[in-house]
């Protein structure tokens, strides 16, 4: 076993031993092993660095991409927001009940008592079809950087029962008719006179339904000078002058007379079936249901209208799905920071309603449907609000939270309706002096009512309506219009005027817009039943809030997903990348390592 023989056969067993080891590591060491690992190596590191790239700066691009994305450019998920926001604005309004207008009428201090809520859902059509050339009610300027839409409101009852509950409220068109003859004198005002109070319901007060103050009830008088159907009789306590002659030889009798006028009642009750079925769709609308292709023109209503031969007249009665003036506002496609900021109202970028030329009637502020992004708190916002006629400007009061959402809240600051009189230097505004049309004939009054007479002015009504707006309970108003009525209780959160905004994005998570309206009575000897009024009475009789308090769960959970994906997508995606070149060179280091393991071993085999 130890002869010749025997060492032969220990050499030939290295040599076999060694070339295995040969044979096995030319096919892992070959060069194409070599390169695919070595760009195994080459392609982690890349890996890695474009990970650390994607950390360091892809949140900055994605922040100014979903920035970009806000602008309401045409079939952006933005602008389909903005025509159909994500959450149900609601308008809840209280009336001023007058419990004492009999004493009011003799000189009495007025006592009121606040009635309410109630809610309406409040649906806004922005782009809803023309009936005549079905072209949309909304458009690009291509040439600019302006959208104009002219916005549809439905309202439609959610809560309360303003059918059944009564209210004792100034008569507005009794109060505007005799506001527009207050400077006659002679006959020409005793004939005007006789004709208001022998029209109508001829009283400074009258007693309606909440809906029929707001949507409309039956009185004469604001139909005067509406040409009547010649099938309609004059109304209750009217004579008609122009009736036919008993010996005329017309052939209509008694019956002829009758079958016209139900004939004609027919045809309303139709339309009004029609238009009835039309709003009990929207009341039962959902997502599916097409707002814009409505038949609008059978719903649109005048805040004045003979319906069945009788008046009808309301407050909001023209508001309700009737199509309002265009406003034209700027899409942000150009300039983001500028997006939402009205540009034309009425297609006129003056109002015509304050001084000339003053930054009063220029058009301008914040459609508060859609802000700008980047709000900061050191900025004054300033918000444009048709019902109020005028800008108002809003400061930044307090950090809230809405759905865990951070928001900045902006709030009218307490001079925001100040006189430029007043005394008082927290409430004076030199800025609101151009909203004193003094010089006009319309009187100016204190703090925190602002007159609106001059942006009601018609040619039918050239002095316009008698009616002041301010905020509920005449708060941050001076205190001599809380002394002059009794039953009024201010509070900030109940009566404030407020929007929360998440500054980032811009996006509004509340917007309250609070208001009341007051009717001006004023003293007037010529006519007995105003003659023991005040100088002027500011008498409130309505106060609403507008938009909503929270946002919808949906909406919050896209805010908060757009303000998280800029850190958390690239975090995810870098981490991701690091760990993925990290493994690829960690293969490739590895690989080195244990052939350079192998060859040494392979070495340290005797061949001998």
């Amino acid at each position: 076993m130890s002869g010749p023989h025997g060492r032969g056969d220990v050499k030939s067993f290295n040599m076999v031993k060694r070339n295995n080891v040969i044979i096995q590591g030319e096919g892992c060491q070959s060069p194409h092993t070599r390169n695919c690992f070595l760009a195994t190596s080459v392609m982690g590191c890349l890996v890695i660095v474009l990970g650390l790239l994607v950390l360091t700066m892809a949140p900055s691009f994605l922040s100014s991409m979903i920035l970009k994305s806000l602008a309401l450019s045409p079939g952006s998920d933005r602008l389909a927001s903005w025509l159909l926001p994500p959450v149900e604005a609601h308008l809840t309004a209280y009336a001023f009940h007058l419990t004492n207008p009999d004493e009011v009428l003799k000189g009495g201090k007025p006592v009121v008592q606040e009635v309410g809520p109630f809610v309406y859902r409040a649906v806004t059509v922005k782009d809803s079809l023309d009936s005549e050339t079905g072209q949309s009610q909304m458009n690009y300027d291509s040439l600019g950087s302006t959208i104009t839409y002219r916005p549809r409101k439905i309202y439609h009852l959610v809560s309360g029962d303003p059918d059944n509950t009564f209210i004792t409220v100034p008569n507005i068109p009794l109060l505007t008719g005799f506001s527009g003859i207050r400077d006659s004198i002679g006959i020409t005002k005793g004939i005007a006179k006789n004709v208001m109070l022998n029209n109508g319901r001829g009283t400074p007060f009258v007693n309606v339904s909440f809906t029929g103050l707001l949507w409309g009830y039956n009185d004469e008088l604001p139909c005067f000078k509406l040409t009547r159907p010649e099938e309609c009789p004059p109304p209750d306590g009217e004579i008609d002058i122009f009736s036919i002659d008993e010996d005329d030889d017309d052939d209509w009798g008694d019956e002829d007379w009758k079958r016209r006028k139900r004939s004609t009642e027919n045809e309303a009750l139709t339309s009004r079936r029609s238009s009835d079925e039309d709003l009990s769709r929207i009341k039962r609308s959902s997502l599916d249901l097409d707002l814009r292709r409505l038949n609008f023109s059978m719903l649109e209503k005048p805040k004045a209208e003979l319906v069945n031969c009788r008046c009808e007249w309301g407050l909001f009665r023209d508001k309700n799905v009737t199509i309002r003036k265009p406003v034209t506002i700027n899409h942000g496609m150009k300039d983001l920071s500028m997006k939402g900021w009205v540009e034309q109202f009425d297609s006129s970028t003056t109002l015509g309603w304050w001084e000339d030329g003053s930054t009063c009637d220029q058009v301008g502020g914040q459609d508060g449907a859609t802000l700008p992004p980047l709000v900061s708190q050191y900025q004054e916002m300033v918000m444009f609000i048709s019902l109020m006629c005028r800008k108002i400007n809003l400061k930044f009061e307090k950090i809230t939270t809405h759905s865990e959402l951070s928001t900045y809240r902006f709030i009218p600051p307490v001079n925001a309706l100040g006189s430029h009189t007043d005394p008082d230097p927290t409430k004076v505004n030199l800025a609101n002096s151009c909203y004193c049309r003094e010089s006009k004939g319309f009187s100016c009054l204190k703090s925190g009512v602002l007159n609106l007479e001059p942006c009601k002015v018609t040619p039918d009504l050239p002095r316009g309506a008698p009616i002041a707006l301010s905020f509920p309970h005449f708060y941050q108003a001076d205190p001599s219009f809380r002394e002059a009525v009794e039953g009024l209780r201010p509070n900030k959160t109940l009566h404030q005027f407020y929007v929360d905004i998440e500054p980032t994005l811009g996006f509004p998570l509340a917007i309250r817009p609070r208001f009341q309206l007051n009717a001006i009575i004023r003293k007037d000897p010529d006519i007995a039943v105003m003659s023991n009024f005040p100088d002027e009475l500011v008498l409130p009789f309505l106060w609403a809030q507008d938009g909503f308090s929270e946002p919808s769960s949906d909406m919050a959970s896209a805010i908060r997903f757009g303000l998280a994906a800029p850190h958390r997508l690239p975090l995810l995606g870098g981490v991701v990348l690091l760990v993925l070149g990290v493994t690829m060179l960690l293969v490739s280091v590895g690989w080195w390592a244990y052939w350079a393991r192998r060859r040494t071993m392979e070495e340290e085999i005797p061949l001998n």
